[in-house]
């Protein structure tokens, strides 16, 4: 009669239970950097319209009192160009802010971005948007100079002309 206190030597599925368990380390560090690479792209892919609908109270005021000013010029890429003379100028004002002032004229523009600070991307002027690799994109300079970084930390000093340009990349 075999004895009821006696156990069963393991099985194999019993012994490979520990290791499964211990070879599993990877999956929290895996789960986490998954969750960090969403919330990184979720803020990275913001998108904010502005026009004269869409302003609000973080955004700059125009602010004339220096009596300096920029200019702004849009160029469509199919003959159509607007500009913006003697947009008043303020200490610490970017590409970003020149927009935004512009976008609250009566005649002003809208216009859609993307990304916040360094990262921030212009998407659309008025119904020109971006089209990708390949189409046509807008692009920026000030002073003729083709800009090299992003509109929203591009800072502007007294009598800038900024000149958008929508085409395909150089």
């Amino acid at each position: 009669m075999p004895d009821a206190t006696k156990t069963n030597p393991p099985s194999a599925t019993d012994r490979d239970r520990p290791a499964r368990a211990a070879g599993a380390w990877w999956r929290l560090p895996l789960v986490l950097a998954a969750v960090l690479a969403a919330i990184v792209a979720a803020r990275s892919s913001q998108t904010r319209e502005r026009g004269p609908a869409a302003t609000d109270a973080s955004s700059p005021r125009l602010a004339g009192a220096s009596g300096q000013t920029v200019t702004l010029t849009i160029q469509f890429g199919d003959g159509q160009e607007r500009k913006f003379e003697a947009v008043p100028w303020r200490q610490g004002m970017t590409v970003d802010d020149l927009m935004t002032a512009v976008s609250r004229l009566p005649d002003g523009i809208q216009y859609t971005v993307r990304g916040d600070h360094e990262m921030t991307l212009l998407a659309r002027i008025d119904e020109s948007r971006n089209e990708g690799a390949g189409g046509n994109n807008w692009t920026y300079a000030v002073n003729d100079l083709r800009a090299d970084r992003s509109l929203a930390v591009y800072e502007l000093e007294p009598g800038d002309r900024v000149l958008w340009t929508f085409g395909p990349q150089e």
